[in-house]
């Protein structure tokens, strides 16, 4: 064993801050970047490089502190954290300066997030001097050497998993990223002061000593939270349109972070997930779920896959025709969401509704009896991180043969060419409304008169969708079944006008030729 448990402990305890520094991090630029494949790999790149060169540059240190080396050990270990607690408010406010987009020579572009990968690379080098100086202050250069380095490696092991565990999967549901960060720092002060005060002679004096300058360092942490983390989640979103807009709510869990803007806009992990509401006008697009009765006669059996803030499922839940609507989603977070906005609350509530906390893909697999006359899915964007987990080839295979006889699957394509040939290639029989994409096994028929008649009957808790005693209603109503006869090319990304349906020749026409989504692939997500 070491000389000192105390090492051991310590061991222990840097790994375990240290992995949950790399999960603040890895939350971070997840959200900074709208979940971007490639940015867990760019911040695990510079954590790691950072610890190769805090290891190296170890051996520096311990020559400059060879007097008082474990003093300077505990000295450092506070140090390290102190920058650790910064990489966070510090990126937030980086990418409100700098400009979006870096373009250099050869047509590369590089966003502002990637510019504030040097904080995790500087940071971490000083948790990568950590272990190095530990194992040289702690093991003695004898013939067990090599037994009590093994005992201080197999402590920070058991401490960075736990890191892993623990952080990520409770302190994360328990604790916002900001007083996450805040324990961290807290915790290693302390560690470092106790540690640095028995070292000394006179340990108890020095405690006290101690015991002021800590308190004093929380209290100026406590009061600069206020500049550092307000406002935190409208840096990362917003970037350098940020000029002080705050979100009406945030809700933070293990699985990510869910912001709610002013206009009831809802964001998941940094990126658009859809609005909290259920009204219907012509040019809406929420008319996607209600679209569900033009290309189905008798919706009974209703399957969401992702509720997000719950719009579509309690449109589909208000269907005059659904009788049970199962909801898969993946993040309990929502269901905080949905519970604090009147226009979706009832869903909680409702006995068509019933929620299960899981994964699309596997709860679709658990239950493999089940068939629904329509599976509904408001899919994220295609260029997400895992977003081809709900586009692929397999996927909608899967979904597929969860369909009754006639039933149909709706996805968001979210303008992507390859998600619509991927449906081409695993159902015979699609249309677009949108940028949905509808498909089936047997012909669809998109019928404009059951259509009317279902939305002419619509209520939500209660509500008339269209109010047919007024001249604006019956107008409206007017305007929104006319999309059946708008089949046509749809006109560029951008364009005002883009309510449109398409039919499988259009979409043979347009996409045909596009590659299709598969699980191996990856679709677009590190294009």
């Amino acid at each position: 064993m070491p000389r000192s448990a105390k090492y051991l402990a310590l061991a222990a305890l840097s790994g375990f801050i240290a992995l949950s520094w790399e999960i603040i991090w890895a939350r971070l630029f997840n959200f900074v970047t709208g979940s971007r494949a490639p940015a867990f790999g760019a911040m695990l790149g510079s954590y790691l490089l950072g610890l190769a060169l805090g290891s190296l540059w170890s051996m520096r240190w311990q020559k400059w502190n060879a007097v008082e080396s474990e003093r300077s050990l505990f000295r450092l270990f506070a140090w390290a954290n102190v920058a650790a607690f910064f990489v966070v408010p510090l990126a937030s406010w980086l990418v409100v300066w700098l400009p979006e987009h870096f373009y250099l020579p050869g047509g590369f572009d590089f966003q502002s997030w990637f510019w504030t990968l040097p904080l995790v690379m500087a940071a971490s080098a000083l948790q990568g001097t950590i272990l190095p100086l530990l194992c040289h202050v702690a093991i003695p250069a004898d013939e067990k050497a090599g037994a009590r380095l093994s005992y201080v490696y197999l402590a920070n092991i058991v401490g960075s998993g736990a890191g892993s565990l623990l952080t990520g999967f409770v302190l994360m549901d328990a604790l916002t990223l900001a007083n996450l960060s805040s324990t961290l720092l807290v915790a290693s002060l302390v560690i470092s002061g106790i540690m640095t005060s028995r070292s000394q002679p006179g340990w108890k004096s020095s405690g006290k000593k101690f015991g002021v300058v800590f308190l004093m360092s929380f209290v100026i942490f406590t009061a600069s939270r206020r500049f550092l983390n307000d406002g935190l989640w409208e840096r990362l979103q917003y970037k350098h349109e940020y000029n002080g807009m705050r979100f009406t709510k945030v809700v933070e869990s293990k699985h990510g972070v869910v912001t709610i803007d002013t206009n009831n806009t809802v964001y998941g992990n940094g990126a658009y997930d859809g609005h909290i509401g259920t009204t219907l006008t012509p040019g809406d697009w929420h008319v996607r779920p209600y679209f569900l009765s033009a290309v189905h006669p008798n919706p009974k059996r209703v399957l969401v896959i992702g509720m997000s803030a719950g719009a579509w499922t309690q449109i589909l839940a208000s269907h005059p025709q659904v009788e049970k609507v199962d909801v898969v989603e993946i993040s309990h977070a929502y269901l905080e969401v949905i519970a604090a906005y009147p226009e979706v609350n009832s869903i909680l509530t409702n006995p068509k509704v019933t929620i299960h906390i899981d994964d699309g893909r596997r709860w679709l697999k658990r239950h493999k009896d089940d068939k629904y006359d329509a599976i509904m899915m408001n899919t994220t964007h295609h260029w997400r991180e895992f977003a081809s987990a709900l586009l692929s080839q397999e996927f909608l295979t899967v979904a597929r043969d969860h369909l009754a006889p006639g039933g149909v699957v709706m996805w968001n394509c979210t303008d992507s060419p390859r998600a619509a040939k991927t449906g081409m290639t695993v159902f015979p029989h699609t249309v677009m409304c949108l940028n949905n994409c509808t498909a089936s096994m047997q012909p669809i028929e998109v019928d404009k008169e059951r259509w009317r008649r279902v939305l002419s009957e619509y209520k939500v808790d209660g509500k008339r969708v269209f109010d047919l005693t007024s001249e604006k209603g019956r107008a409206d109503l007017d305007g929104v079944v006319r999309i059946c006869d708008n089949d046509r090319d749809p006109m560029p990304d951008g364009a005002p006008d883009r309510w449109w349906i398409t039919t499988r020749p259009r979409m043979e026409k347009l996409w045909g030729g596009a590659e299709v989504i598969t699980d191996d692939n990856l679709g677009h997500e590190y294009q």
